[in-house]
This record gives structure tokens, sequence and C-alpha cells, in this order.
């Protein structure tokens, strides 16, 4: 009888063990990898809303007529939780030496020369986060032609705030050109001076990159610069389009913006020296041609916008 009254508390003792053991095992199993999963799912809703911040960043840089400097703090990694301090990790990139990311080319003739005295290549680089380690799913983020895309894996990148590829507005082009004139003193109903207005959107370096789990920050230095072309004949620009045939998505969109800026600001309510020239004009560039009297003067403002990772 003493021999069992002693086995009993031995055997208790095991069977609390075992259910501790079981205990600490589903929590492992099925708590611990929940809670990092939610821990992940509040990361990527921050990596997000930097995004789309950064994103209004370049909107408003490529509208404004004012040097400024704009950054947005990224978190790279996160799932970490008080039981299991294990973070993920992710990348911010910024691409801009790929050669089709050249949008537009504004060239400007004078009566002097048959080339181009002012030609001028405007990219639209972009940038991207990609998520390594991720507790809850590979949800990355690329932002290019002025919206955000959703990756994940191999899966085809979707549009976040637009439910198909099909309903993207592309709002960035209204910003990426822009015309507008002065009158001739002598006579109103002519031009003297004609505006154009470009962006060019650049990585601050070819290979601009930063990793890790820790804090990444998204930043963007805008300048604006000005030349002054005289006795300008021609102007001519022309929209990135690939591949080849009818125009869609952004280069049409572009196209349809910079005819809207002539018509609506130029050529129709003003200039009846300046017009649009079918025999240079295409698909894809947009012709003017300009009377030699008066003498007409370009000044291209171009605002550089240049990006960077860090």
């Amino acid at each position: 009888m003493k021999q069992e009254d002693a086995v009993a508390p031995v055997i208790a003792a095991m069977l609390v063990l075992a259910v501790i053991v079981t205990f600490f095992a589903i929590w492992n199993a099925t708590a611990i990898p929940a809670m990092k999963e939610q821990a992940e799912v509040s990361h990527v809703q921050e990596v997000e809303s930097g995004i789309l911040r950064f994103s209004s960043d370049i909107d408003y840089a490529a509208s404004s007529p004012s040097a400024m400097a704009l950054s947005e703090r990224i978190p790279l990694g996160g799932g970490d939780i008080l039981f299991s301090s294990t973070k993920s990790g992710g990348m911010l990139a910024i691409h801009g030496d790929d050669p089709s990311m050249t949008y537009m080319r504004i060239k400007i003739y004078n009566a002097t020369s048959s080339s181009p005295v002012g030609n001028d290549a405007l990219q639209l680089s972009n940038f991207s986060y990609q998520p390594t380690g991720n507790f809850w799913q590979d949800q990355g983020y690329v932002w290019s032609q002025g919206y955000v895309n959703v990756t994940k894996g191999t899966l085809d990148p979707t549009p976040l705030e637009f439910s198909t590829i099909d309903t993207v507005d592309y709002k960035l082009t209204g910003t990426l050109f822009g015309a507008s004139v002065d009158p001739d003193p002598g006579n109103p109903a002519q031009c003297s001076v004609l505006f154009l207005k470009g962006v060019n959107i650049s990585a601050a370096d070819a290979a601009d990159s930063v990793s890790g789990n820790g804090v990444g920050t998204l930043s963007l230095v805008s300048s604006r610069t000005s030349e002054i072309f005289f006795n300008v004949t021609r102007v001519n620009v022309t929209t990135n389009r690939s591949p080849a045939g009818p125009l869609s998505g952004f280069p049409k969109y572009l196209h349809d913006s910079v005819n809207a800026s002539f018509n609506e600001n130029v050529v129709i309510p003003h200039c009846s020296n300046i017009h649009f020239d079918p025999a240079y004009s295409t698909n894809s560039t947009i012709s003017l041609s300009i009377d030699p009297v008066p003498n007409l003067t370009v000044i291209r403002q171009i605002t550089d916008i240049s990006l960077s990772a860090h």
C-alpha cells in the first residue's frame, strides 16, 4: 500500500508534464504561427500605406513648380511578437537604367538647323518592395506608370486600387506634360512664346536598393531647369509605345494628355501662327509647325525627380 502511495504522485506529475508538453506543442504549432501571421499582416499594411504615400509624393512633386525633398519610411521586416522575435525581411529597390523607361521625347527645331536643337528623352523610373521569409504570404508592391501593383510570387501583378488593369486611370499623365503660351504684343491673335513642361523621374543610382529587416526610406529630390530656344519652327512630342499596334494603357493616356494640352492651351484658342503638322504626326508623335513670323521662342521647363532607397 505504501508503494502504491509513492507511485501515484509520480504518475500525476507525469500526466501534468504531458499536458504541459502537449499544450506547448499545440501553442508552437498553431498559436505562435497565427500570431506571427497576424503581425505580418499588420506589417504588410504598413508597407502598403508607405508605398501609397510615396506615390502621392511623386504626384505632388511632378505637379509642383517648386523644388522639394520628400521621404517615406518603410518597415522592411515584420512578424515579430513577444513570444517569437524572429522577423521577416524585405528589399526596397529603385529601377531606373532600362532604356524602355524613356516614356517621352520633346524635340525642338529652329529655322537654322535640320537637326533638333533641343532633344529631351524623359524617363519614368519605378520602385518596388519585395518580401523575404514572410510569415503570411509573399506580397510585394511595384509602383509603375503612376499606380501601384500588388505582386505575389510568380502570379501576374494586379493593380492595388483598381479592379483590373483596364480600369487604371493613369492620372499621372496629366502632370507629366504641359503647354502654355504668351501672346505676341503686336498681334494678340498670334503667340511669341511657347512654354513646354516635362517631367523626368529617374533613379539617383542605377543600382539603388536597401534590404534587411529594419526600416528603409524612399526619398525623392525634385528640381526644375529651364532652357530657351529662339526662332523655333517645329516641335515634336513623341510618346513611347510598346508593343507596336494601337495605343493602349499608359501610352494612350499620355498621348491624349499631350494632345489635349495643345488643343486647350495653344493651337485652337490662342495661336493662329502655331499649327498641328500632319506631315510629321503619327499615332505616337504630335507635331506642331510654327510660322516664321513672328519669331517664336520656346521655354522648355523640365522637372527632374530623383528617387532613392536607403
